[in-house]
């Protein structure tokens, strides 16, 4: 059973790859997309002469090293939430959903295989910039160490369980209209993904700690920073481990919730 269940996953892989090439054009464009935003973001902190800018110096102060990192975490984050979440409106916009689930095939083996599509797409983009990074910036990422994997793995799930709220909350009430890139914007503001939180307005940066995001961008930041201490760096981890068990857990009671609901309603069949 084990084993049908991990051939599933390796086809709808399979499957999502073949339907991303076929469409050539926007598969390259999305890349171009992600260099020219980190090239705008470059050009406008140039502005200010330096790239060495006393607000990050708990980062080491170079501004375009700042901005890449966040940059590079972000992608990957959001390229995960866009495939789990995206990928079950698409599969109910095609009519698809409901042939799959008259299957034996299980829910949860359908989100994996999103999630895993999400993350190798979120390295191809971590590559690309990582490249352009060390070519027209010098910047290179010789510090990362086995607590960076660790934090991107578990960011991973994170955003899976997030994709998996998202996802059931479209089977359920069909359009969510503009939630997904509301809350993106909210969570980015306070992240530190372009500017560090101690920028913003003294009272509204403890909120930065009660978003889910925050720990997988700073903790990335941390694990590239030698002489972060260890201890810190394991409170991250820590954090990202509890957040990722619960959001996962909520994940799949929205997403068992939205498809009881919409196969009592005969509504999988149509989005």
């Amino acid at each position: 059973m084990m084993t049908d269940e991990l051939k599933k996953i390796g086809v709808f892989i399979k499957r999502d790859f073949r339907i991303l090439f076929t469409y050539r054009l926007a598969f390259s464009t999305a890349f171009l997309g992600i260099v020219f935003n980190l090239f705008y973001l470059v050009l406008f902190g140039s502005m200010f002469g330096s790239r060495e800018l006393s607000a990050l110096t708990p980062y080491g102060g170079d501004f375009i090293s700042y901005i890449l990192v966040g940059s590079i975490g972000w992608g990957f984050l959001w390229s995960i939430m866009g495939m789990t979440s995206s990928s079950l409106r698409s599969e109910m916009m095609m009519g698809t959903m409901e042939s799959i689930l008259l299957t034996s095939t299980k829910i949860s083996t359908i989100m994996i295989a999103y999630t895993i599509f999400g993350c190798i797409f979120g390295l191809l983009s971590i590559g690309i910039l990582i490249s352009v990074g060390f070519l027209c910036f010098s910047v290179s990422f010789g510090n990362a160490t086995i607590y960076t994997f660790i934090i991107m793995f578990l960011s991973a799930l994170l955003m899976m369980g997030f994709g998996m709220i998202f996802g059931g909350l479209t089977i359920w009430v069909k359009n969510i209209g503009q939630a997904t890139p509301l809350i993106q914007n909210i969570a980015m503001f306070f992240c530190g993904v372009y500017f560090p939180i101690t920028v913003l307005p003294e009272y509204l940066q403890p909120i930065a700690k009660y978003v889910p995001f925050y720990y997988s961008i700073e903790g990335l930041r941390k694990s590239l920073i030698p002489t972060t201490p260890e201890s810190e760096i394991i409170r991250y981890i820590i954090v990202l481990l509890v957040l990722s068990i619960a959001f996962i857990l909520i994940g799949l009671y929205t997403l068992y919730k939205g498809l009881n609901k919409a196969k009592k309603d005969g509504s999988l069949v149509f989005y």
